[in-house]
């Protein structure tokens, strides 16, 4: 749908900047056209950003040509050593957006071999509509909003849930495995069809953006990261233990705490106490119940890790449920 609104708005500006140009009587006046269609992305951030760089470098690329041309004439060899000395600069200055733009308006200029203030004026006016009209699209085109973010953070939250609620059957039952691949790698992919959908939303919002939402997104990557590592050690679990049932259990809990607000502070006390537990139970009595132990142990600590990267967003954006989402 995204790719579908851009065309849209690079057809839109295109007829426009160029009926524009034509109806006051600019020559070369396709070009405002193609000059404006160049100046629409994906994202209203990233349009903006673009045409105001491009627009700097253009009459930059504009002025100089000119200065050079009436230095030392207006010859192909002259327009080579513009085209060197001016990409040098855009790259140096950041602006390079401009280069394909400004070599076009300057070839107007060569071509018609002598200098004019017209013709300067005419590429300075085809330059200034093309990139007006698509920064006027750019803002006022209905873009995506915070409702698209909120149906995604929904269902990303989900996926997290189920997915730990799979590694609690999994510590149940070690012969889970297969079907665990499956289910790692689908909500692995969708993870990241998310965050890469949410980067581009988030550049759509310019007013008000803390971009708490991508933070939430990348906090919930990161998350994914430890319970690919929990499975990784269940894994390797042959056998089941009385403490990975209630590991199982708890993971559970945490499952269900998976959400908007900050229920992961209350989460890290129970785990705490959990942990307290087993520090004080009854030693191993064989290598095959240590090393399960220790594995378990391993999981808990990643447990640990990933409610405290909740905390730390949390912290970070405390306001985050109540600001984003009022029912």
């Amino acid at each position: 749908m995204r790719l579908f609104h851009t065309a849209i708005k690079m057809s839109l500006v295109g007829v426009i900047a160029s009926l524009i140009a034509r109806f006051i009587s600019l020559d070369y006046w396709m070009t405002a056209g193609v000059l404006a269609i160049l100046s629409i992305h994906l994202t209203r951030r990233d349009s903006i950003v673009v045409s105001a760089r491009r627009l700097v470098d253009s009459v930059f690329g504009l002025l100089l040509s000119t200065l050079l041309f009436i230095a030392f004439g207006y010859e192909f060899w002259v327009f080579a050593i513009f085209i060197f000395i001016f990409a040098y600069i855009s790259w140096m200055l950041k602006i390079a957006e401009g280069i394909v733009p400004a070599l076009v308006l300057v070839t107007h200029l060569l071509m018609l071999g002598v200098f004019s203030m017209p013709m300067l004026y005419n590429e300075l006016s085809l330059i200034f509509i093309a990139i007006g009209i698509a920064t006027l699209f750019n803002m006022f085109y209905p873009a995506s909003s915070e409702k698209e973010l909120e149906m995604h953070v929904d269902s990303i939250d989900h996926l997290v849930a189920d997915h730990l609620y799979m590694l609690s059957l999994l510590l149940k039952d070690p012969d889970y495995n297969e079907e665990y691949y499956r289910h790692y790698n689908f909500l692995d992919h969708k993870i990241q069809e998310f965050i890469d959908i949410v980067e581009l939303v988030d550049k759509d919002l310019l007013f008000q953006n803390d971009h708490s939402y991508l933070a939430y997104f990348h906090m919930r990557k990161e998350q994914t990261n430890y319970i690919r590592h929990m499975y990784q050690q269940a894994l390797k679990i042959k056998k089941l233990h009385p403490f990975a049932l209630e590991i199982s259990k708890y993971v559970v809990t945490v499952s269900q705490d998976i959400g908007l607000y900050n229920k992961a502070v209350a989460q890290l006390r129970a785990l705490d106490e959990l942990q307290k537990q087993y520090k004080t139970s009854t030693l191993p009595k064989t290598r095959e119940e240590f090393e399960i132990r220790a594995t378990l142990y391993q999981i808990l600590n990643e447990i640990e890790s990933l409610l405290t990267v909740k905390v730390q967003f949390h912290h970070q954006y405390p306001d985050f449920g109540e600001k984003h989402f009022r029912f």
